[in-house]
């Protein structure tokens, strides 16, 4: 009867996420969607050329914002439509899809091993081409673009292994899996057997990257994930919709047969930027890297 339950939540949480979304606060920011996907957790889609998902997760007290976008909206305007709750935001990885509406907020919680590149996100440079290249509709006027890129940073707290957010009668606690990037985490509501990934986990997850660590640590970092699973049932990926648990045993084996040579990569031809990196499909998952950053440096 319980794995009937679990299949019928998880059922459900996808039918929410891509085929019945509720929309809320569309008059406000057309580049956002949102759709309840659990108890007081709703997901934010920014619909932009790669779609980034955004999550809203709500206690008694207070509500944690997981990950802020590509920045092309106004997102705590949009937030306020589906909470009134004070905001705690937390950012999964320091990556420009995952992070460039921090400066919405005074303060951000991240790892400090991706401050940096947090930072570095609101480079002036950097962030006009990143959001021009996502305003795939060209609805920013030249008035919206001057506000989006005069910004500072954010003041980041550091969070690490172990550090509970606590909303009141729901906890969250920070896994730190390095490996898409050197301080991504992962947050699990043990409680709501519920698993906020970032690019942890993915369809497909990109470890190609010059801040990638070697495939060997991010095998470690999902291995550290799968014992945890008995906590969980619903994984919510950075990117596209939920996903059951038992993805994260086709990503260890898509992984493991990079690394004992079973596998069958191929050169990965999405666009320039893979240029030089592989990709390799086991069962569901598929992971695209570079075949020179394999194993730990001794």
């Amino acid at each position: 009867m319980k794995h009937v339950q679990i299949s019928r939540l998880l059922a459900l949480a996808i039918s929410f996420f891509t085929i019945t979304p509720v929309m809320l606060g569309q008059a406000i920011n057309s580049c956002y969607k949102a759709s309840k996907v659990a108890d007081k957790v709703w997901a934010i889609v920014e619909d932009v050329n790669t779609p980034v998902n955004i999550y809203v997760v709500e206690g008694k007290d207070s509500a944690l914002i997981i990950d802020t976008g590509y920045g092309t909206g106004d997102l705590k305007t949009f937030i306020q439509t589906l909470t009134k709750l004070p905001l705690i935001v937390v950012n999964t990885h320091g990556h420009g899809d995952h992070d460039r509406n921090d400066s919405q907020f005074p303060n951000i919680y991240a790892h400090a091993a991706d401050f940096d590149m947090i930072n570095a996100t609101f480079d002036r440079n950097r962030r006009k081409l990143a959001i021009l290249s996502k305003d795939k509709d060209h609805k920013i006027t030249p008035d919206e673009l001057e506000a989006m890129l005069n910004v500072a940073p954010p003041v980041l707290v550091s969070i690490k292994d172990g550090y509970v957010f606590d909303l009141g009668g729901r906890k969250l606690e920070v896994i730190e899996v390095p490996g898409h990037t050197p301080g991504s985490i992962c947050l699990l509501d043990a409680g709501n057997r519920i698993l906020f990934a970032g690019d942890n986990t993915n369809t497909i997850v990109w470890l190609f990257l010059k801040e990638c660590y070697p495939l060997e640590v991010y095998l470690k970092s999902l291995q550290k994930v799968e014992r945890r699973s008995k906590e969980f049932d619903i994984i919510m990926p950075g990117h596209n919709g939920p996903l059951g648990k038992e993805f994260l045993s086709d990503q260890i084996g898509c992984v493991k047969s990079i690394l004992d040579g079973t596998g069958s990569p191929v050169p990965y031809t999405k666009s320039a930027f893979t240029a030089g990196s592989l990709i390799c499909r086991y069962k569901t998952a598929q992971v695209a890297y570079n075949p020179n950053n394999l194993h730990e440096k001794k």
